[in-house]
Formats: C-alpha cells, structure tokens, sequence
C-alpha cells in the first residue's frame, strides 16, 4: 500500500504542465486521501458527525468517516472508481454553470447531460467535450451574466456514457486485479 501512495504523492509535487493529477486515476485517490485525512483531523478535534452525506466520489469519504470503511478499504475503492476512467475511448468534460435546471434546459444538445443539480441556481453539466463545448457557446452568447466554468477533468462523471463504461468495467478491471496479485506483480 505504501509503494502505491507514493506514486500518487510525487504526482501532487509534479509542475502543473506534467501532472496527471487531474486525470481520474491519480484524481480519485488522491481526493479520497485528502477528504480521509481532513475525516481524521476533525476526529482529533473531538468533532465527529452524527450523519454523514456525500455525492460522487464524496460518497466514499463518507462512509469511511460513517465507519463502514477503513482508511485502507476508502482508498482501494477510490483507486478502482479512478481505474474505471483509466483506458476509455472517449474522453469527456464538464462544467459548472450558474443556472437552475429549468434555465439550463432548452440548451442542452445530445451528449450533454445535467449530471449534477447543485442547487435551483446551479448545475454542473457532463458529457462529450464536443457537445459540452457547443452548448457552453451558447450559454456565453444567450446567457451573458451567466457564470460558466469548464472544469479541469478528462471525464464526464454523472453522464450516461461514464455510468455504462463504469458498470460495465468494474468486474473486468478486479478480476484483473486479482489474478496481477495472485501472479506477485
């Protein structure tokens, strides 16, 4: 376990124009061990939840501070949720945009998706970069007083195509994980 952390540690002292850390396998780790070590200080402080919620990749450091994972099970699980991402064909974007869902709407071409409804007046917005960037156009043109921001991401998480490639991944990826262990790597 401590060889793996290492490689994605000297990912985060990396310049920013040869770092992988945004890319969903060094992202989704590395986002869970921040989210478990910011879990464990509050611990130390003497806070601790009496409920817990998270979404997305939040959901793991959630159950790891609920105490349905460990530290070690928090981390693996977010290795594979990045590893999913890893050899896809299509790449994917996203980006936050400061209207409610039933503003955003009409723009919205195939492709792109609301993969996230963040409050009445935000959304984050998933799908092919394509498409995704189309309709940012349009957004920018027809919605001038709009905040829009293109997220740092390679993947369109919360998009129908991430959900199918993610299902239809994870059985592959830790049977391959499996027999790599059994073999000694």
């Amino acid at each position: 376990m401590k060889l793996v952390l290492t490689k994605y540690l000297a990912e985060l002292s990396k310049p920013k124009e040869t770092s992988h850390i945004d890319l969903a396998p060094y992202a989704q780790p590395l986002t869970t061990a921040l989210q478990v070590a910011l879990v464990n200080l509050l611990v130390r402080w003497n806070i601790t939840p009496s409920n817990v919620v998270g979404h997305s990749s939040g959901e793991i450091a959630a159950a790891y501070a609920a105490g349905v994972l460990d530290m070690e099970e928090a981390i693996i699980v977010s290795y594979f949720r990045g590893k999913v991402f890893e050899n896809r064909k299509r790449r994917g974007a996203m980006a936050a945009v400061a209207l409610g869902r039933k503003e955003i709407s009409s723009y919205l071409e195939p492709g792109v998706v609301i993969g996230c409804e963040n409050s009445a007046s935000s959304v984050t917005l998933s799908g092919d970069k394509e498409a995704l960037e189309t309709v940012t156009a349009a957004l920018q043109i027809k919605e001038p007083s709009a905040s829009i921001r293109i997220l740092n991401v390679d993947t369109a998480y919360h998009s129908r195509g991430s959900s199918i490639l993610y299902l239809s991944s994870v059985p592959t990826i830790i049977d391959n994980e499996i027999s790599s262990y059994a073999r000694g790597r």
